[in-house]
């Protein structure tokens, strides 16, 4: 016997062909971060510069530090770092789109990142405002400072904190690098001078005439031009009204000292008071020791309500310029005065968060120093309804917004970033994630949107600022940034997220992205990464599994009686099916039932396909010689049924390839009919293995793909799974049988096939005629009267030799 031979015959009968590989039992770590990993992906994002693809891991690593420190004040502020650095490196990278906007879907990233930057810039004014609340301030001494009596209120006043934050942020980010230019070059228009209105002066020196009409003013008082009803000389009047512009836009931005210094300059000494008028009223020697010789002056205005009173009126009359009654509303809080000069949103929500500030010192002041007014001013104050006619609420400047606005500003105001903004400010968490998902279902994929809004859904779902906090929200929100990060191929940073998940998420997930990956040493690798992160592995690779399931047609009405030499290749989700099974076998903490299973239910799909290696590459993963003892203790009487199923697509296979072996000998040896001699022919001599591989099935112990115990009764599967051990005896045996009788009907092997057909018929093994279909069973008998012929021939033979013989002797 060849040694091909032998190395069939001891293969095929115990169901399993290669030995495993090497188990790869993980052990957990605890000292994983994602700054140990790079980025490594091989996708090329367009339009996005390498600054922003780093943001991913800088947003993770930031976030892996903070549950370490538990210090998120310092994450929000380390997040906000790392987006200004790259939003600062993008603009640098792309000159050209940051500053013309030709480049216009890399302009609109850069914009987008800029957004998102002040966004950052945003929370944590927010976060440092709201926990900023200073214990260390003195007992107000009567008379003696308003601002102490206001920076009190803001200890108790959440509201006018998060004013003050939301005016300071819409501040800074307004002083962008444009915007500085631009009012530089403003101000280098305006000339120094001693005076106003030089020009106008200047002129009337020169040539005024009491006997001629005069047009201009002939004063310096700074509402001259509406007593004297008259006017300035054009390039005053010119240079007023830029001045007036530059003076806002300082103001527009905080910058109210450069607007004091820039009127001193110019010669507006009035409307630098002006400026000077709305400071809090603060007299530092209240409060220093008697042993202080030191003596400070006295900062702000002491007569700050009656001031504000009248700028209140003043503010809204018409015959003054533009700018100047915009001027006069914000420090006095009237919006009024303000709208006609804001252009943005942003300049909008500036302009209400501000006039509210105001609003509210005014009425702090009012009612702290209600005592010390005098009659005539207490009963002017305290019954003059026009301040609180348009009283505002910090909880109600969104709403006046969108009543008042033109459409632009509206549309502005309803974009992503700026809606995600306004629930951060009024601290509406649950309306925050509810926006969050309506721009997710609603609008293309947008990057920036999208880190922001997980990362802030983390930070509160970490620190549980909702008692109704939506888990199912955060999940969904969480589970979106996570697919972005698989399609943009970052899958150093999956695990890591899917870790965030609530336990019962995280395993869905996993399998999910394991599924996306190409090969199977990848998903190995993020495999040990999930382990190190805590993930339930386990469960992980028993969903791969389940979603590596595919429909298919069992058909009852199999009339194939010929095992095919020609081998069906395996397609890609067959591929897919057995690198989900080799996970399960290397990966799974013990050797699981789980396993076995999932390994018998494509085995049942192979088979019906035909896809024999398939098969055994399924048989390959599992140990030589396993057996019910193998299994894991808990599972081993459960185990028994599945355990004979996986050992029957053994033996059949087994039988399979000793057909096919048997065949190419015969072939073989047909081809070389011309050596014939009386040694023993290979397939004859191979012909004892082939019936004892077959017989293995046949006789397989208990029934060949029959359960012998209720186990599986109770699982979900059950009937489906018994439908298709059905349907495969019913093809199976029968072409089986069909082609050992072809064997022996062409080797004439008849005593053979008479024994095979004695053993199909037999009651007491399983009934086996009864799988054969109609025209099965006819070609099966047309052979056995093919043998019985044969056998009648042989003794005719016989008889008619033996009387040739005795007639001879005779």
């Amino acid at each position: 016997m060849s040694e091909s031979t032998m190395n069939v015959e001891s293969t095929v009968i115990d169901g399993s062909f290669y030995q495993p590989l090497e188990s790869t039992r993980l052990i957990r770590s605890s000292n994983w971060s994602p700054n140990d990993t790079t980025i490594r992906s091989s996708k090329t994002i367009p339009c996005v510069t390498k600054s922003e693809q780093q943001l991913y891991k800088l947003y993770a690593q930031a976030l892996a530090d903070s549950e370490v420190t538990h210090d998120w004040s310092s994450w929000v502020e380390m997040m906000t770092i790392n987006c200004q650095k790259c939003c600062s490196e993008a603009e640098i990278s792309h000159p050209i789109a940051f500053r013309t906007g030709r480049q216009s879907q890399l302009s609109r990233n850069i914009r987008m990142l800029q957004i998102e930057r002040d966004s950052w810039l945003l929370w944590n004014r927010a976060r440092d405002t709201l926990n900023n609340t200073r214990q260390d301030l003195p007992e107000v001494i009567p008379g003696s400072s308003d601002r102490f009596i206001v920076e009190h209120h803001l200890l108790n006043n959440p509201q006018l904190r998060m004013a003050k934050a939301v005016q300071g942020w819409l501040q800074t980010t307004k002083l962008d690098e444009r915007y500085q230019t631009d009012l530089k070059m403003a101000m280098t228009k305006l000339e120094p001078k001693r005076i106003y209105w030089e020009k106008t002066c200047h002129f009337l020196k020169s040539s005024y005439n009491a006997n001629i009409p005069n047009p201009y003013i002939t004063c310096l008082d700074f509402d001259a031009a509406h007593k004297q009803k008259r006017r300035l000389c054009d390039t005053d009047e010119q240079e007023e009204n830029d001045l007036l512009q530059i003076v806002f836009s300082l103001l527009r931005v905080g910058e109210y000292s450069k607007a004091k210094n820039l009127c001193k300059s110019t010669g507006y000494h009035w409307l630098a008071a002006l400026l000077s008028a709305n400071e809090l009223y603060h007299d530092e020697n209240y409060y220093c020791s008697e042993a202080n010789d030191i003596v400070y002056p006295v900062e702000g205005n002491q007569k700050r309500i009656q001031w504000i009173e009248s700028m209140f009126e003043l503010c809204m009359d018409m015959r003054l310029k533009l700018y100047e009654r915009a001027i006069y509303g914000l420090l006095c809080g009237r919006i009024e005065a303000l709208i006609p000069v804001c252009k943005t949103y942003a300049d909008y929500l500036w302009a209400y968060t501000s006039c509210y500030i105001e609003q509210e010192i005014h009425h702090i002041l009012v009612y702290a120093h209600q005592n010390e007014l005098n009659d005539v001013d207490k009963h002017r104050v305290l019954s003059n309804d026009e301040l609180g006619n348009h009283q505002l609420k910090m909880t109600t400047i969104f709403d006046e917004i969108l009543a008042d606005c033109p459409a632009h500003i509206r549309d502005e105001a309803l974009l992503p970033f700026n809606q995600i903004e306004k629930y951060l400010i009024l601290a509406n968490y649950d309306r925050l994630f509810d926006s969050i998902l309506s721009f997710l279902h609603t609008n293309e994929s947008n990057g920036s949107l999208l880190r922001f809004s997980t990362h802030i859904c983390l930070f509160l779902y970490e620190q549980n600022h909702s008692e109704n906090f939506n888990q199912k929200n955060f999940i969904e929100i969480l589970t979106t940034y996570i697919g972005h990060l698989i399609e943009l191929e970052f899958k150093d940073l999956v695990c890591y997220y899917i870790s965030k998940l609530p336990l019962n998420n995280q395993s869905t997930l996993m399998a999910t992205f394991l599924d996306t990956l190409a090969n199977r040493q990848d998903k190995e690798h993020y495999l040990k990464q999930g382990f190190t992160y805590k993930i339930d592995i386990d469960t992980s690779l028993l969903k791969l599994a389940a979603n590596q399931q595919r429909e298919q047609t069992f058909d009852k009405n199999n009339t194939d009686e010929i095992i095919s030499t020609n081998l069906k290749n395996l397609n890609e989700n067959d591929h897919k099916q057995l690198e989900a099974l080799k996970l399960l076998t290397t990966f799974l903490s013990t050797q699981t039932l789980d396993a076995l299973r999932f390994a018998n239910r494509i085995c049942r799909y192979f088979l019906n396909d035909a896809k024999y290696e398939g098969i055994r590459i399924a048989l390959s993963y599992f140990p030589h010689d396993i057996d019910i003892h193998t299994i894991e203790a808990n599972n081993r009487q459960q185990s028994e049924d599945d355990l004979r199923e996986f050992k029957a697509f053994g033996a059949y296979i087994a039988a399979i390839e000793a057909i096919q072996r048997w065949s190419e000998m015969h072939q073989k040896q047909q081809q070389q009919q011309d050596n014939t001699s009386s040694v023993v022919r290979d397939d004859q001599a191979y012909l004892p293995i082939v019936i004892k591989a077959c017989y293995g099935v046949f006789d397989y112990a208990q029934g060949w793909l029959l359960d012998t115990t209720n186990i599986h009764q109770s699982l979900p599967d059950n009937e489906s799974r018994q439908i298709e051990m059905s349907i495969l005896r019913h093809k199976c045996i029968p072409m089986l049988a069909c082609n050992l009788f072809r064997i022996f009907d062409l080797i004439k092997e008849d005593q053979e096939t008479f024994r095979l057909i004695v053993f199909l018929s037999d009651n007491r093994k399983q009934q086996l005629y009864s799988l054969f279909s109609k025209e099965t069973l006819n070609s099966v008998l047309s052979l056995t009267e093919h043998a019985a012929e044969r056998c009648l021939d042989r003794q005719q033979q016989q008889q008619t030799d033996d009387t040739t013989t005795i007639s001879y002797f005779l």
